[in-house]
């Protein structure tokens, strides 16, 4: 089933789905009853620059995850036991999501490994960036563009094409990443703006793209959301933005230049859930990537929760339907 955006621009594309299991259901009257403890520990604080896990511990099916650190920030790569035939020239980038407050949990970590075992042909890495409170995005985001500078540098000379993909706030900086990089370019006389690496695609799942917070929708969605509440997205965005205006275009990518994404042919594909406050912002991103031209795949799950896919570890039938769709989209990338 196609929206108004698909129907007006042939180069969005959105799929529509309502189903709800039983055991989804379940899931989400149990979220929202333990809703207060949930959120009350994106509050807690966690060192200084980026967060290092603990390796061994990590216990992925049929993968193994090995770190290393570029710009001063640790990157996991989740490898494949059985090794593939050939040499993989595309690679996925992942910033997990959780408020620009929590590391990478092990759910994220389960859908990465999932994409890394389908994807023979395709390297996967989780990046763990410097989190708020203590790092907002004032201090974090230049260190961030630099991260990016040098893992699309080290992807040129390695013959790689670069997938960026993360979840919520993790979609969030990917976007603003990406993005400024490309505004900057733009802006310079002085580079061939043609001959900087960026990424191919662009995956962003339950994307938060207007910290304001400002669109009337997000109230008429809070009764629905079992996860998120207006008082809690507008407390997370704030220790993320910190002294930046809200509308900041390093915070707020739905404020930047959309058009420089469809210019550069990066493609945007992404997941939006009904019952999740975030949505209606990602809703008016799509339709603005609709409106200047960019390409990309969209599910619209209307009775899902904010970033569901990540109950994929637990067996949840959506979870896993919605993860194999991103491998589907990203293997034809």
């Amino acid at each position: 089933m196609l929206d108004h955006d698909a129907r007006q621009k042939s180069l969005i594309r959105v799929i529509t789905r309502d189903e709800r299991s039983f055991l989804m259901t379940v899931v989400q009257l149990v979220v929202r009853t333990f809703r207060s403890q949930l959120s009350s520990r994106e509050a807690s604080k966690h060192e200084d620059g980026s967060v290092r896990i603990d390796t061994v511990k990590a216990k992925l099916p049929g993968c193994t995850l090995s770190e290393r650190t570029v710009c001063g920030i640790y990157i996991y790569d989740i490898v494949p036991r059985v090794k593939p035939a050939k040499d993989p020239k595309k690679r996925i980038y992942y910033l997990a999501g959780g408020s620009w407050q929590t590391p990478p949990s092990g759910q994220h970590y389960h859908v990465c490994a999932k994409m890394a075992r389908d994807m023979p042909d395709t390297r996967v890495s989780i990046v763990s960036t410097p989190l708020a409170p203590n790092n907002p995005a004032p201090g974090t985001f230049p260190i961030c563009m630099t991260l990016y500078r040098e893992l699309m540098a080290q992807a040129q000379e390695a013959g790689e094409r670069v997938i960026l993909a993360g979840d919520s706030s993790g979609a969030n900086m990917i976007l603003c990443m990406t993005l400024e990089a490309l505004k900057e370019d733009n802006d310079n006389e002085k580079t061939d703006a043609a001959s900087i690496p960026h990424p191919s695609v662009i995956l962003a799942v339950c994307p938060s793209t207007d910290l304001t917070r400002d669109n009337p929708d997000i109230q008429k969605i809070a009764p629905k959301d079992p996860l998120l509440t207006p008082d809690i997205i507008n407390k997370t965005a704030k220790a993320w933005h910190d002294d930046w205006d809200a509308a900041d275009r390093r915070v707020s990518p739905i404020n930047n230049d959309i058009s420089l994404l469809a210019k550069r042919g990066i493609k945007v594909h992404g997941i939006t859930a009904g019952c999740d406050v975030l949505s209606p912002d990602g809703i008016v991103f799509r339709g603005r990537c609709a409106e200047v031209g960019v390409e990309g795949e969209w599910v619209h799950w209307e009775k899902q929760m904010h970033c569901f896919i990540l109950t994929m570890q637990y067996g949840l039938p959506e979870a896993k339907e919605a993860v194999q769709w991103m491998v589907d989209i990203l293997k034809k990338e």
